[in-house]
């Protein structure tokens, strides 16, 4: 026992540290399921990938996030993709969903009609964006683009709940926007979904 107890208190500190914040943030008493959550993704990919960078904000029936999915529907998702391409803001009492316009980020976009996907509590809530947020605008601590106010509102939200993204935003780098995201909301679950995975990976 005491052997083992001393090989516990001699894992380095960081690697304990990146546990723990794993554990808090994915190993809740209700999570998505990252099969689902990535086949939710693919849904979204497979008729709004070709628009670029854009951002989507979702809220469905728990037990559509716990076990398969086919959300969302292509009848949905065309509807979607038609306000996008006339770079409108698709808005919803379950759905929402924009592009970049400008200066104003996709996940900006989305910022004033969260709260319409948050009204109903206790049900499953995502947030999706092609590239994750940028460091210098989007996770800004202050400033006319920061979406620092959504992470908060979604980390409160009582039920399951997840930010993803596809991929790291080209200018910057994953760990400094993992930790960047972390400071923000530390409870609020993230993950990485990449269409070549059968799984979205918890960070």
């Amino acid at each position: 026992m005491c052997q083992r107890m001393r090989e516990v208190f001699a894992v380095p500190q960081r690697i304990l540290l990146l546990c723990l914040l794993h554990f808090c943030t994915c190993a809740a008493a209700e999570t998505v399921d990252p099969k689902t959550l990535m086949s939710i993704v693919k849904n979204f990919e497979k008729q709004l990938g070709n628009m670029g960078q854009y951002a989507v904000a979702f809220r469905v029936e728990k037990h559509r996030c716990l076990k398969g999915s086919d959300y969302p529907s292509k009848e949905l998702l065309t509807k979607v993709k038609e306000k996008l391409q006339s770079n409108e803001v698709y808005v919803s009492d379950d759905l929402i969903a924009a592009k970049r316009n400008g200066n104003e980020h996709s996940e900006f976009r989305l910022k004033n009609h969260l709260k319409n996907i948050l009204k109903d509590e206790d049900e499953c809530v995502g947030f999706f964006t092609v590239n994750s947020p940028c460091l210098k605008t989007c996770l800004a601590e202050s400033g006319p683009y920061s979406v620092k106010d959504s992470l908060v509102l979604l980390e409160k939200y009582v039920g399951i709940k997840a930010f993803a993204f596809k991929k790291i935003w080209q200018h910057d780098k994953e760990e400094e926007v993992v930790k960047r995201l972390k400071e923000i909301a530390n409870d609020l679950p993230y993950y990485q979904c990449e269409r070549n995975k059968a799984k979205c990976d918890c960070l």
